[in-house]
């Protein structure tokens, strides 16, 4: 109870605290800070990971059953309006989701390839130790170990890491909102 008490302490001096709910303002002088002009046409703004990596940073910070509230503060809005800078927000937040789900299905595919792989490898091998090639057999044996163990790694092991701390985000943020600072 006590080392809860001590880390709640040090998290006030960032977070506004109350009945485990966490209200962190982030401040940012200009929303064209936030944007990667890089990236796309003028039909779309993309984020920048800036904002991205405060967020997470935030989360990452507070105990489990805490809830966060973010406070987007931004200076100067520059050319945009505050309800563009919403829906360029959410935007961005669904291209983050569709960014995790492509991810997450390559690593399940590659993953699959990699057990199939190493099943074809494994039998293989079985068919040259009853040939007394036992150098080639522990040889290959070895790989087709190697290519299963790496393909139920990335199918999932990885796979229910990343599950978790996607789902941790989505149960943690518990309210944005996003205002200018006269």
């Amino acid at each position: 109870m006590k080392k809860l008490e001590s880390k709640i302490q040090i998290l006030q001096k960032y977070f506004s605290i109350d009945n485990n709910i966490a209200t962190l303002d982030l401040v940012y002088d200009t929303f064209s800070e936030l944007i990667n002009p890089n990236f796309g046409d003028d039909k779309i703004e993309k984020l920048n990971d800036k904002l991205f990596s405060d967020i997470l940073e935030a989360v990452s910070l507070l105990p489990l059953k805490y809830k966060l509230n973010l406070h987007i503060v931004i200076k100067d809005f520059g050319d945009y309006s505050r309800e563009e800078c919403e829906k360029i927000i959410i935007q961005n937040i669904k291209l983050a989701a569709y960014k995790i789900l492509k991810e997450r299905y390559k690593k399940l595919t590659s993953g699959w390839s990699l057990i199939g792989i190493g099943a074809v490898v494994l039998v293989l091998s079985y068919f040259l130790r009853n040939q007394n090639y036992d150098l080639w057999f522990d040889l290959i044996n070895i790989s087709g170990t190697l290519f299963v163990w790496e393909g139920v790694n990335m199918a999932f092991i990885e796979k229910n890491a990343e599950n978790k701390a996607t789902k941790i985000l989505a149960k943690t943020i518990n309210l944005i909102t996003i205002e200018g600072m006269q």
